[in-house]
């Protein structure tokens, strides 16, 4: 008798699976198409910080290499909710970072990046950088700390922008570039894992922790400003 209640009761469930399974199978379909074209039409700021010692032309010493990713998500566009008007400069995105001297003779440079939008709803990219390198003993500030690169443009998708420090000592120098550009879904892994800045809206709440980064030489934050 149990045995005949096992079967039936088997039976009962493979003919639930069976009437259930279009339906599943459309869930199935429906979130994969969803999530796909999700992917499709997100990419992410990528920022880089390079810095590059050379002596006598050649390079050597120091040098740093280091990425960090946005997300442009939905949720990341919609937090830039008010435009310039007479009386406000709107929602603008800052990311700020760099690398601070652990001493008086230690270099110190850093950067920020400033992104809004225009009445007409383009792009307005702002970036500029400062520091300080000890070169051959002598202490260095950055030739045009107060210099901007600015850029206009319609889409994220053609954000491609760098700013770069020099500082020399006669045949000696160090040379730091910060850049950021956007980089499809389909290419960020191309250079290796990149880590997620945290990123915080106006309000301070965070919209994307991000990864750990206090290991990091070079620290990133970026957060949403109203005007």
């Amino acid at each position: 008798m149990a045995q005949l209640f096992s079967l039936g009761h088997f039976a009962y469930v493979a003919r639930c699976l069976i009437m259930k399974a279009p339906l599943l199978l459309i869930v199935l379909i429906v979130n994969g198409f969803s999530a796909c074209a999700a992917i499709e039409t997100n990419g992410f700021l990528v920022f880089k910080v390079e810095r590059l010692a050379y002596s006598e032309g050649n390079h050597g010493g120091s040098e740093t290499t280091q990425k960090f990713k946005v997300p442009v998500t939905d949720e990341f566009l919609a937090n830039f909710k008010n435009l310039p008007s007479q009386h406000s400069s709107g929602t603008g995105f800052c990311c700020s970072g760099g690398h601070s001297g652990t001493s008086t003779n230690d270099a110190s440079y850093g950067f920020m990046w400033w992104l809004d939008k225009t009445s007409d709803n383009r792009w307005y990219v702002h970036m500029w950088g400062h520091g300080y390198e000890n070169i051959k003993g002598v202490m260095l500030s950055s030739m045009n700390p107060s210099v901007t690169q600015s850029m206009m443009i319609k889409r994220l998708e053609d954000l491609d922008m760098s700013y770069q420090q020099s500082y020399v000592n006669k045949y000696d120098g160090v040379n730091v570039q910060f850049s950021a550009k956007f980089v499809p879904v389909k290419d960020i892994e191309a250079d290796g894992i990149i880590p997620t800045a945290p990123v915080r809206k106006a309000d301070r709440t965070m919209l994307f922790k991000g990864d750990d980064m206090g290991n990091k030489t070079i620290q990133l934050q970026c957060i949403f400003q109203e005007g």
